[in-house]
Parts: structure tokens; sequence; C-alpha cells
């Protein structure tokens, strides 16, 4: 069994380095408002369109008098929405920022019009040359959090303009904590990560099921599909936890893994339905719950919905538990970056 990899010394001042940008993402969204911006485009592909859950989720629920869409890159140029025009704000996401979907989605937005915000690594790349602002972070392997962070800085901006100042001064009460706060969430998800690591690693454990509601939908697709089947090359789905009573809880068996994602955001409830099912129908039930993190410094009237970024950093953490436990170089791709398709 291989060691668990430490978390990274810089952890913390790449999380700091996207927090002390929050002026660009204000400038950015003044901008759209005085051009009249009626609709919002989060985009980009695997990871870094599951990062845009929180921020979408914050727009739907409070801000009025404006559209917001999450949606992933190749469907937002083969699909072309009637709504993306000069008065449309694209915020396109990718780490390396060349991530060709997703730079070929930003050119589409700039040619209708639109206001266009890259977020990816810093130096020159497609985003960055592409976008009217570029919200970055170094490259290091610390690339979820200080993306997460950029757009909760778009999505307070947005909440200030358009009817929800309040939100968004929550928000920001508590968004200079989580440097420290999601570095702890690395130490206190360990019970979690080693439950994980001991179903995911049994040899009768052919497929997992990652359940989230809410916003952690979003996580549950990040931990399914790039944590568990691109990196880990594993058999895993990912599960709305609105609908996992519509038809999977049938597939439940008493062998079946079933890991719950909760957050303690508006949806809670239906991840901790889940847990209470699973809990009953299998053996092999885990959960991850940001409820048992401390998050040093995070305002009890910030943590509900800041409480979905730490649910995301707690899961990566949980890929380095099962990485170690199984010996897998997460690195490894068969198809990604290899061949063309």
């Amino acid at each position: 069994m291989s060691e668990l990899i430490p978390v990274p010394d810089d952890f913390e001042a790449c999380v700091q380095h996207a927090i002390d940008q929050d002026g660009k993402a204000r400038s950015l969204v003044e901008r759209a408002v005085e051009r009249g911006v009626e609709r919002v485009y989060l985009v980009g592909c695997g990871g870094s369109h599951f990062g845009t859950y929180p921020a979408f989720d914050l727009l739907d629920r409070y801000a009025s008098g404006i559209v917001s869409q999450r949606i992933t890159s190749a469907e937002l140029t083969s699909r072309a929405p009637i709504g993306l025009n000069e008065k449309s704000l694209v915020v396109a996401a990718s780490h390396s920022g060349n991530t060709p979907e997703t730079v070929a989605a930003a050119t589409f937005a700039k040619e209708r019009g639109a206001i266009v915000a890259g977020i990816s690594r810093q130096g020159e790349n497609g985003l960055s040359q592409i976008g009217d602002v570029h919200l970055d972070y170094p490259d290091t392997i610390s690339i979820t959090e200080p993306k997460l962070v950029h757009n909760e800085q778009v999505a307070a901006a947005l909440l200030d303009a358009f009817g929800a100042p309040e939100k968004a001064s929550e928000l920001r009460r508590g968004i200079p904590a989580l440097p420290g706060a999601l570095r702890a969430v690395k130490d206190e998800v360990a019970e979690a990560g080693e439950r994980v690591a001991d179903l995911l690693s049994a040899a009768d454990a052919p497929l997992s099921y990652i359940v989230g509601g809410g916003p952690a939908y979003g996580m549950a697709k990040m931990m399914a599909w790039c944590y568990f089947q691109e990196m880990s090359w594993m058999n895993s789905a990912a599960i709305n936890a609105g609908d996992f009573f519509h038809g999977p809880l049938e597939m439940v068996l008493e062998d079946t893994t079933v890991v719950t994602l909760v957050a303690e955001d508006a949806s809670r409830e239906l991840g901790e339905r889940v847990v209470r099912f699973a809990e009953k129908q299998t053996r092999n039930s885990a959960a991850v719950d940001t409820a048992r993190f401390t998050l040093p410094g995070i305002p009890a009237e910030s943590r509900p919905d800041l409480s979905v970024l730490a649910l995301m950093s707690a899961e990566r953490r949980v890929l380095d538990h099962v990485a170690a436990r199984r010996g897998h170089d997460t690195s490894q791709r068969r198809y990604m970056y290899k061949i063309a398709y």
C-alpha cells in the first residue's frame, strides 16, 4: 500500500491567491451590468464544469432579474442558446486554459458579443487571451479550490447587483477564512476517507454509487466521474439525491457501495434521506458530511453555502486515501491526452 500523499505546502497560498482577486470579479460584473447583462453562463468541461454547481445554486436561488445556466463547453457551441449575445456574461473555466472545447466555447461566446471571463492557471493560455478578464491561480496540484473561489466571487458580485446584497455580504464574511478552513478539512476527512477506501478497495466492490443533492450533485459527479472513473479506473456512477428514490434505490443490495455527499445548504435533507436508507439497506454505506468539519473562522451564517466548497475539498482528499490504499497512480490515463477523439 502506498503512503498517503501530503497536502501540498502551497495549498493555503493558492486559495488565498484566488481570494485576492475579488476586485477583478467585481469589476467584471460591473462592466456586465453597465452593458445590461441578462444572462450568465457558467461553462466548463469535467471538473471545471462540476465546480460551477455551488455558484449556480446561489444565483438560481437568490439573484432576481437575471437568468443563470451551467452548461458544458461543447453544449454551448452545439446548442447555440438564443440568449447568448451581447447581454450575456460567460464564465469559462479550464485548468490548463487550453481545453479545446472550452476555448471553442469562449471564442464562440465572444463572437456572439458576450463578455467572457476565463478561469485558469497563471500564464498565457487560450482563456487568458480570449477572456475580457482572467481569474487565475498558480499552476499546482491545488486546482480545485481556487476555481471554486473564483466562481463564488463572480456569484457574490452578481448577487450584489441583482437583489441579494445581504447574501453576498454573508458569503464574503466567510470567504477570507477559506484557506485555513479548507486546509483543516483535509485532516478532518481522514476517517471518512479511510471508510471509503475500505469499501472501494474490497475485491467484491465492482461498482460504487456516489450520491449528492442540490449543488452536492456536482460534487458527486466530480467524485464518480473525475476521481474514480478517470483517475482511478473504477466503475462508479453519480446519482442525484433527488432522483435516488425514483429508480436507483432498487439497485441497492446488502453489498452495494453507496457513498453519500452531504453539505449544510438548503438541500441537505435530500442527502440525509439517502444516508438513512443506505445505512439500513447495505453494509457498504459511507458518508462525507461537512457537519463533521470544524471549518475554523467560517461564521455560522456563512457556513451553509460555503460548506459546499468544503465538501469538494474534502472529496479531493478522499481520493488520496483511496489511491493510497489501492496503490494507484491517479495521473495515469488510457485515452485522455494520448489519442485524438
